[in-house]
C-alpha cells in the first residue's frame, strides 16, 4: 500500500499537461472540485484523508485542496477512476435536475 497525492489539478481538462494535468483530456474533467473528488474517492472505496486548506504549488495563490489515498493501483489508475466516477456522478445530477424540472410544470388550477 502507498500513499498517493491527489489534487485537482490533475483531473483538470483545462489545464495542459505542463500546467499540471496528469491524465489525457480523453479522461480529464472540467473545473474538478475538491468535494467531487471526495465524494467520487468514496464512492470507490478508497482509503484516504482530505486537505482542503492546501494550495497546489504551481497555484499557490489558490488554496484547491488535495486528497491523499492510500492504494495498491497505480496513479494514473486511481486518477481515471476518479475521474470517470465524477464524470457519472455530474450525469446523474443532470439527470435529476432535468427530471426534476419536468416533474414540477405540472397543471396548476
Amino acid at each position: 500500500m502507498k500513499e498517493v497525492m491527489i489534487w485537482p489539478i490533475y483531473l483538470d481538462s483545462e489545464k495542459s499537461l505542463n500546467e499540471g494535468r496528469k491524465i489525457s483530456k480523453e479522461y480529464a474533467i472540467p473545473e474538478p472540485r475538491i468535494k467531487e473528488i471526495v465524494k467520487a474517492t468514496q464512492k470507490l472505496r478508497y482509503k484516504y484523508y482530505a486537505e482542503e486548506d492546501k494550495a497546489y504549488p504551481g497555484e499557490w495563490y489558490e488554496k484547491s485542496g488535495r486528497v491523499i489515498i492510500t492504494s495498491d493501483e497505480s496513479k494514473k489508475e486511481i486518477l481515471i477512476n476518479l475521474s470517470n466516477t465524477i464524470k457519472e456522478m455530474r450525469e446523474m445530477r443532470k439527470e435529476n435536475r432535468s427530471s426534476n424540472k419536468k416533474g414540477k410544470k405540472g397543471k396548476r388550477r
